[in-house]
């Protein structure tokens, strides 16, 4: 273990698999303390094992981002546990039963907005008067997507939609509490090979490596290196970023 991350404490949304579970792993294996939220309860208890058998130092919690009782919870457990929140890693998505607007139920629009934009909103609020009263800053990061910043083929309506609205948030929220020394960045990943992606089917995968420049989709790893440099000290004058990482598609 590294010691960059000692005396951090970190909450990871969607911590069960993909890019949470890679993130939590390496923000642990850097001396952070971790709270694991998820609705997947049987995929967080593989990640807090994958954690505590290398050394590191975890809790994991049923928190349901779209409901504001639990996001509460577990913030405050984090909070017990290790002490003031410092890093986010605001990162629980949805898209299933997602489709084109002309076709879209509403409750399906909503489904995706509930996690993906008041989720993010819930857990930033939380995270933040954590980040406030604690007085030692922090840093968010939030997961939006290429689909935030231009048109993507596919259908993923209220998807696009609801990745837009954080990078706004984002934005606002690094104006705001900068003079808190809270930083907020958005990354926005193209194609990673998460659980969720690979759902989608492997000809989606094919076609979608074939549309970027480096010829692949991303390992849930690498986006976890970018993750873990904007938590770091090595990014303290970053804030009110939004990033890309998409092997070049946005670059087209």
């Amino acid at each position: 273990m590294t010691t960059r991350m000692e005396g951090h404490t970190a909450i990871i949304t969607g911590s069960s698999s993909g890019m949470g579970r890679a993130t939590a792993i390496r923000l642990a294996s850097e001396g952070a303390n971790v709270c694991l939220a998820d609705i997947n309860e049987e995929g967080n208890a593989e990640t807090l094992e994958l954690i505590k058998k290398e050394g590191g130092n975890a809790i994991a919690r049923y928190c349901d981002v779209s409901d504001e009782a639990y996001v509460k919870d577990m913030t405050q457990a984090a909070e017990k546990a290790f002490g003031s929140i410092t890093i986010l890693f605001n990162n629980a998505g949805f898209e299933d039963g997602d489709g084109s607007t002309d076709e879209l139920e509403v409750d399906a629009w909503d489904k995706v907005q509930d996690i993906n934009t008041k989720g993010a909103f819930l857990a930033a609020k939380y995270a933040l008067k954590s980040m406030i009263a604690g007085g030692k800053g922090g840093s968010i990061t939030t997961t939006s997507s290429i689909g935030g910043l231009i048109g993507t083929p596919g259908g993923l309506h209220s998807y696009c939609a609801s990745k837009g609205a954080v990078i706004s948030l984002t934005r606002a929220w690094a104006i705001t509490y900068a003079p808190q020394n809270i930083r907020c960045n958005a990354i926005c990943p193209g194609l990673v090979l998460t659980p969720m992606v690979k759902r989608i089917g492997p000809e989606f995968i094919e076609a979608a490596s074939g549309m970027t420049p480096l010829g692949r989709g991303a390992e849930p790893e690498e986006i976890a290196n970018l993750v873990a440099f904007l938590s770091s000290d090595e990014s303290r004058f970053i804030t009110g970023a939004i990033i890309p990482i998409d092997g070049g598609y946005t670059a087209q």
